[in-house]
């Protein structure tokens, strides 16, 4: 009787009717109506199986041959019901008559990053400039370091860097202008001087490289291990904006390509404009950033393109721009590291409310809410894959941030890129990442050739995503576009970003050179713009929960797997032949996904227009360390060896424009939406984040009233060797002589009264 329930209770007794039942332990849902409609057929089918079994008992050393036998009849095949992939793509028998009849040999390639050259490429620059305020002792603290101790209420830096200056008070009018990759003159000439067909920004770049790290890695879980246990149930996935796709222009430029970030999307946002000025705060002395207040009856010093400073750097045909934010020479390697300005969780879910959310404070270390530990946790869900990219195109050693919630800031941070290393790849040693992002540099440069193979002297646009799926690869599509199409795709926001300048910022229209700075002012941190959209995917990612319930729908598209699965491992031998045969039926399961994806799309797609020219291609990979085919590399030294073997396959004709539409359809859903539906998803979300606000509020005046009463305190060393207790000394000194002399005066004054009592008693000498 026992024996019997447990059968019972066990959803894998009954045979799964779907490959999908078989890979997830539960029925489709697609296929429910048809098993309860075929019952009888079933109890048919099962007792020609019991039939077909014992007769196999009988026969087991028969030929194969017999074998044959026991299998159903065609018809009977035909009468039992179908799993949704079998009414797809065929039963498994005619898709391995397919797959026989269109195998071809893949082109397998295999690279190692040691045989890549990433490379400084030399020019003068202007000197960078150094933290200000003291804020160099953050470099060489671990964890966070707080403006103000909450519980003292001593500041640990010069009070000035609390209040934010506003937006509306600084004089953006007065910094260089920033310039795309397409844009820059100079870029572009050095990149044909030193022989590359493609160059790009560190902020254009590090959207599209983050797929190859998800292809390489075989999407890596994040490791929280550093979090405390205050901080419930921290997921282990990427937001879902930081996985969605990412699309580049490749602009050409008298016979180099240019690479833009798609700017197709792009919403004006306070953070873009408030990291400007934040920058400059933490680089320059007290008087010299308020001369950059509006009101200041000083000019601001006027900046030129030649005070930015750059470093450039090579690998392949392609060459990266890096701008230079601070430099501290103590530090390891080049000592240049990245200003990173991060606004808190009300700010990123809400920005064009931004002054509703700056109530929200970061009052805790750690926990769930107001807490510098829920921004770190955040942050490295959303940006911090793409910070380490730029770290390493750069060749930086880390990132320092300031943590604020527009109106004022609460602490900073440095991470190094061992600290960043520790989160994305797993560990500290920063060979495994080092030797990645050679290797995705390849990749890009392999893929970036094929497209403009294929569309010669002209402009492209490309979309890049990874797919988490049984067998994760990666999409790539090239649309050849016109200069007017791609001027007309970038400047799609700019009406919305020169209201935006005019009435929160206050720009002029009618200034020429503000007009030009505000069309490139989101070029400058890439970054900072995915804050603007980062808000989405903080909120639609299904592993957070708020207040008992997810704050959004979780679901995701139909075809997509879910990342429990984890990819087939094989064990082939390492011969030539193995590995084209495996290869191959990797490509084919991608075919077959892809396939099924497109029927599972709930939205219908346009019909394309077929006369358009379009490529795409599926890239897929394989790692062998040290001789083995692994899922990915871990525990990874530089005296391992990492061997990755790649394939990239033309998408057919047929299939590319119905692929490419699905992949801007899921773009557009993860940042394109309109204002309306972004608020009809986030209503919920908001209103929590909003009750956090409102009472942070409240709490920050009852501080500031604190910190009236008892008087402003900033830290300085008091004790033994310190500067106030030299200081101290020195006044003291003087002080002591004084008191010095005062005891001789008396002593003499003792002694000459004592003689004079003596002498009393003495006669007069005779005259």
């Amino acid at each position: 009787m026992l024996s019997r329930q447990l059968v019972r209770a066990s959803p894998w007794h009954t045979s799964p009717v779907c490959l999908f039942g078989a890979a997830r332990g539960r029925p489709l849902s697609a296929t429910a109506v048809v098993l309860k409609q075929s019952a009888a057929k079933k109890a048919a089918a099962k007792t020609d199986g019991k039939k077909s079994t014992k007769a196999k008992d009988k026969s087991k050393a028969a030929p194969k041959k017999d074998a044959k036998k026991a299998k159903p009849a065609k018809d009977d095949a035909d009468d039992s019901p179908k799993s949704l992939k079998d009414a797809l793509l065929g039963d498994k028998a005619s898709r391995q008559k397919r797959k026989a009849a269109a195998r071809e040999k893949l082109d397998i390639v295999s690279i190692q990053a040691e045989e890549l050259q990433f490379e400084p490429v030399h020019v003068e620059r202007p000197p960078v400039p150094m933290l200000s305020y003291g804020l160099d002792r953050v470099l060489f603290n671990p964890g966070v370091y707080r403006l103000q101790d909450p519980r003292s209420r001593v500041y640990n830096f010069d009070p000035y860097l609390e209040k934010i200056m506003p937006a509306h008070e600084f004089d953006f009018e007065a910094l260089s202008e920033y310039k795309t990759s397409s844009k820059d003159e100079e870029l572009l000439a050095l990149t044909k001087r030193v022989g590359s067909k493609f160059t790009g920004s560190t902020s254009s770049m590090s959207g599209i490289l983050q797929h190859f790290h998800f292809v390489l890695s075989n999407f890596r879980p994040l490791n929280h291990d550093m979090l405390s246990r205050q901080f419930p149930d921290p997921s282990s996935n990427f937001s879902r904006i930081t996985l969605g796709p990412s699309a580049v222009f490749l602009r050409h430029k008298d016979g180099v390509y240019a690479i833009d970030a798609d700017k197709s999307y792009d919403r004006p946002n306070i953070m873009s404009w408030l990291g400007h000025s934040l920058e400059k705060l933490l680089t320059t002395e007290r008087s010299e950033f308020e001369r950059y207040r509006r009101s200041n009856p000083e000019q601001a010093p006027t900046e030129d393109n030649a005070s930015r400073c750059y470093h450039y750097s090579k690998q392949g045909n392609i060459m990266m721009r890096s701008q230079l934010d601070a430099v501290d020479p103590r530090l390891p390697g080049t000592g240049i590291f990245d200003l990173k300005t991060r606004a808190v969780i009300s700010i990123r879910m809400n920005h064009r409310e931004y002054e509703e959310g700056s109530g929200y404070q970061l009052r805790h270390a750690l926990g769930e809410w107001e807490s510098f530990e829920r921004e770190f946790y955040d942050m490295t869900r959303a940006t911090l894959l793409k910070y380490s990219l730029q770290v390493r195109m750069g060749r930086m050693d880390g990132i320092f941030i300031a943590f604020h919630n527009i109106e004022r800031i609460f602490g900073f941070q440095y991470l190094s890129l061992p600290d960043m290393d520790a989160v994305l790849h797993g560990q500290h040693d920063t060979s495994l990442g080092d030797r990645e992002f050679k290797i995705s540099i390849n990749l890009v440069d392999e893929l970036l050739t094929r497209a403009t193979a294929q569309f010669p002297d002209t402009s492209i646009r490309l979309h890049f995503e990874a797919r988490d799926s049984k067998t994760p690869f990666m999409y790539v599509f090239a649309e050849p576009v016109t200069e007017e199409q791609a001027d007309e795709i970038q400047t799609a926001g700019e009406d919305a970003q020169q209201e935006f300048a005019r009435t929160v910022v206050g720009i002029s229209e009618n200034d020429r050179k503000t007009q030009a700075a505000w069309q490139d002012i989101q070029d400058n941190i890439d970054e900072q713009v995915g804050e603007d959209q980062n808000s989405i995917s903080e909120a639609e990612s299904g592993e957070e929960s708020v207040a008992q319930e997810e704050p959004l729908d979780n679901t995701e598209d139909g075809s997509e797997e879910t990342a429990e699965e984890t990819a087939e491992e094989t064990a082939e031998e390492t011969t030539e032949e193995t590995t084209e045969e495996t290869t191959e039926e990797t490509t084919e399961e991608m075919t077959e996904e892809m396939t099924e994806e497109n029927a599972a799309n709930a939205e219908p797609i346009p019909d394309p227009d077929l006369g358009k020219p379009l490529m795409g291609w599926i890239l897929s990979v394989r790692n062998l360390v040290n001789g083995d085919y692994v899922e990915r590399p871990v525990d990874f030294t530089d005296a391992d060896e990492w061997k990755v073997e790649y394939n990239i396959k033309e998408i057919q004709e047929k299939s590319r424009w119905r692929l490419y539409k699905a992949l801007q359809e899921r773009r557009r859903q993860l940042i394109g939406l309109d204002e309306e539906e972004t608020d009809k998803k986030l209503k919920n979300y908001r209103e929590l984040i909003a009750s956090f606000s409102h009472r942070g509020r409240q709490w920050r005046l009852e501080q500031d009233q604190l910190d009236k009463d008892k008087g402003v305190e900033v830290f300085r060393p008091l004790g033994p060797g310190s500067e106030a207790a030299r200081l101290l000394e020195e006044a003291g000194a003087p002080k002591m002589e004084e008191e010095k002399v005062a005891d001789e005066t008396k002593e003499a004054e003792a002694a000459t009264e004592e003689k004079e009592e003596v002498l009393e008693d003495v006669p007069a000498s005779p005259s």
